[in-house]
């Protein structure tokens, strides 16, 4: 399923799932190609970027070592530690913060090339997603091991339940006429760990745990099935009542400046906003039925942009 020898890994775009996933919705994730990373071994001390890689990747290999207990027998730690002092580093094009996976995509790349090969069956996707879950919670706290899952991947993924995980075929080779998805660019950077960490405090609440299981999970399952049933009609007013979920009560993840953007997609239907990944900056999806006019808004408005192949 993976070939080793191919040292690229990509970004990804959670279309559906963000917060839900961890109270066990169903979620749905996609390879996004725009974006790639690879693990690098030339000499490093040229480059501010690349030598503040390497900073990272000793932060990140100490988070390593302090739970040795867990992670010995999935990583080759001693190999990993060797060539982090040597000089490896990270090469991203992936935006940090930004809701694309920069730290699953490194997880996947260095599972990629220090995991055991005998620890799991490449297979055996619930446990590829727990141990990838694990790597990457040296970043967030709490993983759901999906983001660093796609990466390593490359395929879309979609996930019924904590342990039903499924490859799917989701077309992203052709633009799908007026029926699309553009990613906007907010210019600003998410912080996951916080917004992650009190979205899981609130779930501690009786009526905003009721909230996430009554309305956004069951809300969130209808936008996957009905997208990946092609029923248009079904699925944008899935979308609908997602992006006005969000804008209601998950208000402090929208990034500052595009409440405002949010709500006229609400009020017009010409489009429907939603997070992607955690929020707080990044980027946001733009789903719409009328792309052209659409991408024509948000030009004129000045919001940087992009359309991206996929079929829905």
């Amino acid at each position: 399923m993976v070939n080793k020898a191919d040292n690229w890994v990509y970004g990804k775009l959670l279309l559906f799932g963000e917060y839900s996933v961890l109270m066990d919705s169903m979620a749905l994730s996609i390879p996004c190609h725009q974006f790639k990373a690879r693990l690098r071994f030339e000499p490093y001390k040229e480059s501010e970027i690349s030598r503040n890689s390497n900073d990272q990747l000793q932060i990140y290999l100490k988070y390593l070592l302090s739970h040795s207990d867990s992670f010995q027998s999935i990583l080759d730690l001693s190999n990993l530690e060797r060539d982090i002092r040597s000089g490896m580093y990270f090469d991203s094009s992936i935006p940090i913060s930004y809701g694309v996976g920069s730290s699953g995509a490194l997880c996947a790349a260095l599972y990629q090339r220090y995991g055991n090969s005998q620890q799991v069956d490449n297979h055996d996707l619930s446990s590829l997603k727990e141990i990838l879950a694990m790597m990457e919670g040296g970043f967030h706290g709490k993983s759901s091991g999906l983001d660093p899952l796609i990466s390593y991947l490359n395929q879309a993924v979609i996930l019924s339940s904590k342990n039903q995980i499924n490859i799917v075929d989701i077309q992203v080779d052709e633009m799908a006429g007026e029926n699309a998805l553009i990613l906007i660019d907010t210019q600003q950077k998410g912080d996951t760990a916080p917004l992650v960490t009190s979205f899981l405090n609130r779930c501690n609440n009786e009526k905003y745990n009721k909230l996430i299981r009554n309305e956004l999970i069951p809300i969130t399952n209808k936008c996957i099935s009905s997208f990946c049933n092609h029923d248009s009609d079904l699925f944008f007013q899935s979308i609908q009542a997602l992006s006005g979920f969000q804008y209601n009560h998950f208000a402090d993840k929208i990034p500052i400046g595009f409440k405002e953007l949010w709500k006229t997609g609400i009020d017009s239907q010409q489009f429907h906003l939603k997070l992607c990944g955690s929020g707080g900056g990044g980027f946001l999806l733009c789903f719409t039925r009328n792309a052209s006019e659409t991408e024509l808004f948000l030009s004129k408005m000045g919001y940087s942009h992009q359309r991206l192949a996929l079929n829905f």
